[in-house]
């Protein structure tokens, strides 16, 4: 049974080590989803690997799980996340160029989505991610929405 996420922090002063992290990769005015196959539609993302930054780290999910690079990365937040004991911080970027992605990964399929969807509609979407579904991107919705207009 997957817990909730807690303690989101929008304060980049008192950030803790994160354990993974979720990025969402804007192109033009448009958001960069991932599906994954147990899932479904959520942004990038993925765990750190020993000795990685977060900023590589966010680099390297989006590239593996959707073939972009990213000219620009923008923290947003962090949240703890009950079932890894571990905090997963948030990034706004925005895609400098996007080929195939790699092959092997665990991603069933990219997309490229008109703007970013509501809070509402995720929460009400059989197909969006569980990741998605508590009060974490309903609070950095707004932020991103900022970052998603400004890529245009």
């Amino acid at each position: 049974m997957h817990r909730p996420a807690g303690r989101l922090s929008l304060d980049a002063d008192f950030r803790h080590a994160p354990g993974a992290v979720l990025v969402f990769p804007a192109v033009s005015g448009c958001s960069l989803w991932v599906r994954h196959p147990a899932r479904g539609w959520e942004p990038p993302g993925g765990k750190l690997e020993p000795g990685e930054t977060p900023e590589d780290a966010a680099r390297r999910e989006v590239w593996e799980e959707t073939g972009a690079t990213l000219r620009s990365l923008h923290w947003i937040a962090e949240y703890w996340v009950p079932d890894h004991q571990a905090y997963k911080w948030v990034y706004a970027a925005v895609v400098e160029d996007w080929h195939a992605r790699p092959p092997g990964g665990e991603i069933v399929d990219v997309l490229l989505m008109p703007g970013l969807p509501a809070p509402d509609a995720v929460r009400a979407s059989a197909h969006a991610s569980f990741i998605l579904k508590d009060a974490v991107y309903e609070r950095v919705h707004p932020i991103l929405l900022r970052h998603l207009q400004a890529s245009k």
